[in-house]
């Protein structure tokens, strides 16, 4: 294999010659054939800048050119460096930015909470709003808050996040991310658990010195006076009050700190969940069996028995039905039978809350009447039993309440109860915003949707629906979260690229290497299929999305034919949601085999003032290695296997003999280079393949003459340029943008191989200089031809001369 100067890979093999002599004529007939080397160089500065927003760059990912409103086939997977195909690949990328703005996470899993709520927002931390009374907000006050309020951090709770939140009658509890359980608000009947019975303002840790040392507490619920906490091994710790055995440890007395419920009564069985009430409690073991103890007043405990209490776990019967899910709060409680197919309620129902058409107390569990709502296949997701009203989410997102009806519990826009299931009247519930998750306390409710909106209706007077309001909800109204939605067209975009170089990471590329993507630049958008600001929808291989998000909101396809490159979401975007953006672009003359980043910003001209706030992760991609081309091409565009350059015949003479050939021609034979590499300039050059001592090798004999000498009695070979001339092989654009045309692309001039001079052995055929722009072309240079002089008295034979081209990025 031969190198070049370049120390680079010869791109063709090379080839032999096929000879022949004529008749009875003794000739001399020269041939040469050819090998092709390709060297490779790349290079180019990009200027530019752009601000920052107040929305995040959070996911990528890169795909094939498709013609539709859904890209081809991803190149990598979510967030990973994408290597484009070839020079010049048209490709596509799918960007998300997320609305930074809070949002719900999860709402609390309410117990017994009396006239407030609180929730988990995408910080992480709780956030509370209702009745303040006693510190039951853990706000460090005790002052009401008509809107979601943080509880205070910078005690027990520094530095730790929140799990899982849930209100009792006038105090909270949550479980933190060291595993712990954290209460504040009432605490006369030991229920922060401390040790105290105290009031605080402000969460507590709730007591690990006993029998919770070392628990990782999976689950808490909180009742009307007391709470029991779940651990990873499935047993149950409860405190507070205990006058009717509810801590479930046989005994009645009182306790501010956590005690071990019997677990000898569930017979092995591991517990997977437990509810707190008033004055009972309950677990549901792994095995789909129900426990409770406490009061047995209005057959709260499901046993059967109205009147004393269990002060150790008992197990009731749902007629050999296993148990999926349980929900209990003030005087009654539901289950939801395996499969999803029914619900059993049991306790007090004097408002009609167990279901069953009927306002009389259930004392076991007794089936509600839900079989109209679970049609066509529907099943119950989850239910709220609340304090006198009962609430279902089923399937399709559907949200069912009955019972107490008189502030609105219902949701129905009635004030009237009902003994049987009645639709929620639900307001913006479309395919892509769906009811996730409901919550409720004594007289309201409340439902979290998959785009993170939360609603709320029924009893306001203590500002429970946390609306900024004081009137009861007949139908959802929405809680005053602080994430705030971005409305339609609110924010205006562009995107910018930058060549990575060697930085370590996107995020450190010097400001001004970006610039924006444009019609100008080397990273364009497609010139061909959907239209800009073509509606997108989502796909199953669209960028996964990071953890602490609520979903995709997808905008529209990004193609611009214009030198305004700015777009803006034509869909609002709700607090925590990613819009997903699909930005059709082509590589028009990116340095190759180099890395590249790109970003969004906000459109400083049309947004003044506004900025993008983080980058996460900055989309990646690896340009195509590309390659300066050279080879012999018919006119068909075919190539041409085995070049050679057939001189004509000479006869042996007593003087020196000129002989010609065409190196190439206009149709069977034209040299072609094709540059997809650089646009710093190249040439083509001839040279014998074995140096400048090369010869003219005799085929089958000795003798030999030189291809270089300085006269006719050594022999030489000359280019001559004379008829030559280049064209342009390749129509519309190149790669760099430009139309593909021959300005500074030239031929040779007419030059002698001569030993001991610049041209021993090297003859330029055909240059570029390095403004010419032709990124992505393909040149032909037609009609070179070659004279040899033959020295005098010349053994006759065929004599070969293997030649060699070689293409070199400047």
């Amino acid at each position: 294999m031969i190198k070049n100067k370049k120390s680079l890979l010869i791109k063709n093999r090379r080839r032999t010659g096929y000879y022949f002599t004529f008749g009875g004529i003794i000739a001399v007939f020269a041939v040469m054939s050819f090998i092709f080397v390709t060297s490779q160089q790349s290079h180019a500065t990009i200027p530019a800048g752009g601000k920052q927003n107040e929305i995040g760059q959070v996911s990528y990912r890169f795909y094939s050119p498709s013609n539709s409103a859904n890209p081809g086939a991803p190149l990598a997977g979510t967030n990973t460096q994408a290597i484009l195909s070839k020079p010049g690949a048209d490709f596509r990328l799918r960007v998300g930015v997320q609305n930074k703005g809070l949002f719900t996470k999860s709402l609390a899993a309410v117990g017994e909470g009396h006239n407030h709520g609180c929730a988990i927002l995408s910080d992480n931390k709780a956030y509370c709003w209702g009745e303040d009374a006693w510190g039951a907000l853990g706000t460090n006050s005790t002052s009401d808050s008509s809107t979601p309020t943080p509880i205070y951090t910078d005690g027990d709770l520094s530095g730790k996040a929140i799990k899982q939140i849930a209100t009792g009658d006038w105090h909270s509890c949550a479980i933190a991310s060291d595993n712990r359980v954290y209460c504040w608000g009432y605490g006369s009947n030991g229920e922060l658990g401390n040790g105290t019975y105290n009031q605080a303002n402000a969460p507590v840790a709730v007591s690990t010195s006993g029998v919770m040392s070392g628990k990782n507490i999976t689950q808490i619920a909180t009742g009307f006076n007391h709470n029991c906490a779940l651990d990873s091994d499935g047993k149950i710790y409860c405190w507070g009050q205990n006058a009717y055995g509810e801590l479930g440890n046989n005994s009645t007395t009182i306790s501010n700190v956590p005690v071990a419920t019997s677990m000898n009564d569930f017979g092995g069985r591991r517990v997977k969940q437990i509810i707190a009430g008033f004055f009972y409690s309950c677990a549901l073991t792994t095995d789909g069996s129900v426990f409770c103890w406490g009061t047995t007043e209005n057959g709260r405990i499901g046993t059967g028995q109205t009147s004393g209490y269990s002060a150790r776990p008992v197990q009731i019967s749902f007629g050999g039905k296993k148990v999926e899910s349980i929900s209990g709060h003030a005087t009654h409680a539901c289950a939801v039978i395996s499969g999803s197919q029914g619900l059993y309620c049991w306790g007090k129902n004097n408002r009609g809350q167990i279901g069953n058409g009927s306002t009389t107390d259930s004392h076991a569990p007794s089936p509600a009447s839900v079989s109209g709502i679970l049609g066509g296949g529907k099943t119950i997701r989850r239910v709220k039993a609340n304090y006198e009203h009962t609430c279902v989410l089923i399937s399709n997102g559907d949200v069912y309440c009955w019972g107490a009806g008189d502030k609105g519990q219902l949701g129905n826009g009635s004030t009237s109860d009902s003994t049987s299931p009645v639709k929620v009247n639900m307001p913006s519930i479309t395919a892509d915003n769906t009811i996730s998750d409901i919550a409720s306390g004594s007289n309201y409710s409340c439902a979290l949707t998959t785009r993170g909106y939360v609603y709320c209706w029924g009893e306001n007077s203590h500002y429970q629906l946390g609306n900024s309001l004081s009137s009861n909800a007949l139908t959802p109204t929405s809680l005053s979260t602080p994430g705030r939605t971005i409305g339609d067209s609110a924010i205006k975009l562009r995107a910018e690229y930058a060549k990575k170089g060697s930085a370590v990471t996107c995020s450190a590329v010097n400001g001004a290497a970006w610039q924006p993507i444009n019609g100008a630049a080397k990273l364009r958008y497609a010139t061909s299929g959907p239209a800009d600001g073509t509606a997108i929808t989502k796909i199953s291989d669209d960028p996964t999305l990071p953890e602490d998000t609520v979903g995709t909101r997808p905008q529209t396809i990004v193609r611009k034919n214009s030198p305004w490159t700015t777009f803006a979401n034509t869909q609002d975007i709700a607090a925590g949601e990613v819009g997903v953006w699909d930005l059709m672009l082509v590589d028009r003359g990116l340095d190759r085999n180099e890395n590249y980043c790109v970003r969004l910003v906000t459109d400083t001209t049309a947004a003044p003032g506004t900025s993008v706030d983080t980058y996460e992760v900055y989309p990646e991609f690896k340009t195509a290695p590309g390659s300066l081309d050279l080879r012999f091409a018919n006119s068909a565009g075919t190539t041409v296997v085995n070049p050679t350059a057939r001189f004509t015949n000479a006869t042996t003479s007593r003087n020196s003999v000129i002989t010609g050939a065409y190196l190439s021609d206009t149709s069977s034979k034209q040299i072609e280079v094709v540059n997809t590499q650089t646009d710093a300039g190249w040439s083509v050059v001839l040279s014998a393949s074995n140096g400048s001592t090369a010869r003219w090798q005799q085929s089958g004999g000795t003798k030999s003459y030189m291809f270089n000498g300085n006269s006719d009695t050594q022999g030489f070979l000359s280019v001559k340029f004379a008829a030559a001339y280049v064209v342009t092989s390749a129509s519309g654009r190149s790669l760099s943008g430009s139309w593909c045309n021959t300005s500074g692309v030239q031929k040779g001039s007419d030059l002698q191989f001569q030993a001991g001079g610049a041209n021993a052995n090297s003859i330029t055929l055909m240059s570029s200089s390095s403004s010419t722009d032709q990124l992505g072309c393909a040149f032909l240079l037609r009609n070179v031809r070659l004279n040899q002089t033959i020295p005098a008295y010349q053994s006759p034979g065929v004599y070969n001369l293997p030649m060699t081209l070689t293409v070199t990025a400047q």
